[in-house]
């Protein structure tokens, strides 16, 4: 009989811990110094902060159960994984999950942190002697360059320090890059690259499946190939991520459900593209994704987000705010035309200049004259200049006509200066302003007259369509209506409704 209620009693205490949510606990730590003569990194604690955050945001870890550990040494690190085994043998369960990440300046198989060293060893031996089910543990560690920071676990001068990754059960090993190459940061990103990928793979990116939950192999994939992108070119070389793991008899291992996230944003485009997340407080990349064909989620902290898409015309743009509960969608008949400066990544101020010619026909403004057919140079500048302004212009226009009652010839040259503002819709931009201008007027065969000269000046509003044919080509169509002063013989100075039509090709710089 005692033996049957202690079966039973270990039955319903197993069956107690196997529907018990699983708890997922995560030391995360990031170190900008290294050894004397390494230089300071610039992101290294600025990632371990992302990932903390990506973690409990959208990784299941609750804010109690997550060690965030900045500016650290061998001594502080060795600290806080003796705090952590004790937290884990006391409160953890053999279903639970642990996470660890490090970035900083590594070498020769240590972390090199504030001028102290701890193998990687012991931070794989961590992970193996954890009572959880899975441990998962990811090195991003670097040394910094220049624009483009050399990040990664430095080559020594014979064979490669390789970690042992014997009797992994149930254990992950992820490197920022392979043993014998450098990872590598970015200004740009304002982080490391690989660590950058994760963190936007985690958040939803990686989502393959669409099921609003990422797996190890969705965010691994996706990291890795992007990374690789990311650094194909670079003075670093080509940073592939390597990857161990044990995971037989766990299935899927899921790293992050952002589809359940408080605030996610969706880009509800269907075709696939390049796009951007970009902070509007401090300008920082959130996110650069190819977005595969059809909507995509990712989960973002609440705050204001410039949402970016690189299209044929340029870079289009919708600022956005993410709620602190509840999402908000991006559709295309959404966004508006950004200049291309603006994007983050790119940094520092651009414009365009378009070069046009054409030809046309514009009203007269004397008697006699009644279509008046001429040529034009046109010379745009495409940026954010003030307010709704982002576009200014300066046209040279010369028209030559007989007059059909008597037969004497008029040419006229006019110069006109102007802004307006530029909308887009794929292909096309409509761009509406106004213009001044001067105009001089020459009159020659003049019956019985001798020939004269006179200056006017003209004002119109000016509606001008834009077709992008194949970069830097353009079509343009103008047309213009208002008004211009003028001279004549009896009345004397005398304001003249005018409008014209042109079209030509543009060239954009």
């Amino acid at each position: 009989m005692n033996r049957v209620l202690l079966l039973t009693s270990v039955l319903l205490s197993c069956h107690a811990i196997a529907q018990a949510p699983v708890r997922r606990f995560a030391l995360v730590a990031g170190e900008n110094h290294g050894l004397g003569g390494e230089e300071t990194l610039r992101y290294a604690e600025d990632d371990a902060q992302r990932v903390r955050d990506a973690l409990v945001d959208v990784g299941g870890v609750a804010p109690s159960d997550v060690v965030l550990l900045k500016g650290l040494n061998a001594e502080s690190l060795r600290a806080a994984l003796v705090q952590l085994k004790a937290t884990l043998t006391q409160q953890a369960t053999p279903r639970d999950r642990l996470v660890i990440y490090l970035s900083g300046h590594a070498g020769d198989g240590t972390l090199h942190l504030d001028g102290t060293e701890i193998p990687l060893t012991e931070l794989v031996d961590f992970v193996k002697q954890a009572p959880v089910e899975v441990g998962v543990l990811i090195v991003d560690a670097c040394r910094s360059g220049a624009m483009t920071r050399l990040k990664g676990l430095k080559p020594s001068d014979g064979p490669p320090v390789k970690v042992e990754a014997s009797g992994l059960q149930g254990r992950v090993l992820i490197s920022a890059s392979g043993a014998d190459e450098y990872a590598q940061e970015s200004d740009a990103l304002k982080g490391s690259t690989f660590t950058h990928h994760f963190v936007t793979g985690l958040r939803g990116a990686a989502d393959s499946s669409r099921d609003g939950r990422v797996t190890l192999d969705e965010v691994y994939a996706w990291a890795w190939s992007r990374t690789i992108e990311s650094t194909f070119g670079s003075r670093g070389g080509v940073q592939r991520p390597s990857f161990k793991v044990d995971l037989s008899g766990n299935g899927q291992l899921v790293l992050s459900e952002p589809g359940g996230a408080a605030g996610r944003l969706t880009i509800a485009v269907e075709p696939a593209g390049r796009w951007l997340v970009v902070s509007a407080d401090s300008g920082a990349v959130v996110a650069e994704l190819d977005k595969p064909m059809g909507a995509l989620t990712i989960a973002l902290p609440p705050g204001g987000y410039r949402v970016r898409l690189r299209a044929e015309s340029g870079v289009l743009e919708r600022s956005v705010v993410v709620p602190a509960s509840g999402g908000v969608a991006v559709s295309g008949d959404e966004l508006e035309r950004a200049s291309l400066t603006r994007v983050a990544i790119k940094g520092a101020p651009e414009s365009s200049l378009t070069l046009s010619a054409g030809g046309g026909i514009s009203s007269g403004v004397i008697s006699g004259v009644v279509v008046h057919p001429g040529a034009e140079a046109r010379l745009r500048w495409d940026a954010p200049i003030l307010g709704p302004i982002d576009e200014l212009t300066s046209t040279l226009l010369i028209r030559d006509a007989r007059s059909i009652g008597s037969g004497f010839r008029q040419t006229e040259l006019e110069l006109r200066l102007g802004a307006g503002h530029r909308f887009f819709i794929s292909r096309l931009s409509l761009s509406l302003g106004v213009e001044l201008g001067a105009l001089l007027i020459f009159q020659n065969e003049l019956p019985s007259l001798p020939n004269r000269t006179s200056l006017g000046g003209s004002a119109q509003a000016i509606v001008e369509v834009r077709l992008s044919i194949v970069r830097p080509l353009e079509l343009y169509l103008l047309a213009t209506g208002g008004g211009a002063l003028v001279k004549k013989t009896a009345p004397g100075v005398v304001p003249v409704p005018r409008a014209s039509i042109s079209a030509g090709v543009a060239f954009v710089f």
